[in-house]
């Protein structure tokens, strides 16, 4: 219901706001991933397990979208995750950023991921980023786009489970998004990189995720089998983040549709 509320909030701030802006570019597509966990000590067990030992892989179906305007631009996603598991082992994720010029390309950035999981509460969690971003070093087939903000976050977690005071501000995050598009030949392809330092965070915060600082990132290779359809391998790297001690890694292979 949470992700619900937010995807029709997003959608009608959307619609209001493209209304009085000029339309630069769009994008959609619909895909599906195999995750694979591959590495990093599994926090709860004090690093005696693997979380390719303790997590199994898993099926998520998604869809995103993106549009530039000029005010600024926008992106989300949404995803079911895990759906080769039973139905108590589900979980599902959406997330929205948007960047709104005030100065030339200086940005103020704005964001909100949100991850509920339909067995375990204790892990849900909704991460929020207030604070300001650039969009002026982009092109057609390259981008960078950096940003720096306040970190609030609201967790599961609860006195019961040894957590009872990780919500509200958790320090700050700096991240950025990139990419570059290139052919071999008449055949098309994108790298991708998107980054996120976490620093500063909370004390119970940093001993739930086993650190002060925590990165949390992805790079792939996406490669258009057509026009319509497309195929990319993302490298998921991760450090004091999603329950791991330390760096760890997964491999996330995906099929997907360009609406």
């Amino acid at each position: 219901m949470r992700n619900l509320i937010l995807t029709l909030i997003c959608s009608s701030l959307l619609v209001t706001t493209s209304a009085r802006a000029e339309y630069l570019y769009g994008f959609a597509n619909t895909y599906t991933d195999y995750l694979s966990w591959t590495n990093g000590d599994e926090g709860w067990t004090g690093g005696a397990q693997d979380v390719s030992e303790t997590r199994d892989d898993h099926v998520t179906l998604g869809i995103e979208a993106g549009a530039g305007f000029s005010w600024g631009e926008m992106y989300g996603f949404y995803e079911l995750e895990k759906l080769n598991m039973s139905s108590n082992e589900q979980s599902n994720a959406f997330k929205l950023t948007a960047h709104y010029k005030v100065a030339g390309n200086i940005t103020a950035y704005g964001s909100v991921y949100d991850y509920s999981d339909s067995g375990f509460s204790a892990i849900d969690e909704q991460n929020t980023v207030v604070g300001i971003g650039y969009i002026g070093w982009a092109s057609d087939d390259f981008w960078f786009k950096p940003f720096f903000g306040a970190h609030m976050v609201k967790s599961g977690q609860t006195a019961e489970t040894g957590y009872d005071d990780i919500d509200g501000l958790n320090g700050a995050i700096l991240g950025w998004n990139l990419g570059w598009n290139f052919k071999v030949g008449e055949q098309k392809f994108m790298l991708t990189n998107w980054h996120e330092f976490e620093l500063n965070r909370n004390d119970e915060y940093s001993q739930y995720q086993y650190g002060e600082t925590g990165i949390n990132g992805g790079a792939a290779i996406w490669y258009d089998i057509t026009d319509r359809i497309y195929t990319g391998v993302q490298y998921r790297y991760f450090k004091n983040k999603l329950g791991v001690d330390g760096y760890g890694d997964a491999i996330i292979f995906r099929i997907g549709i360009h609406l």
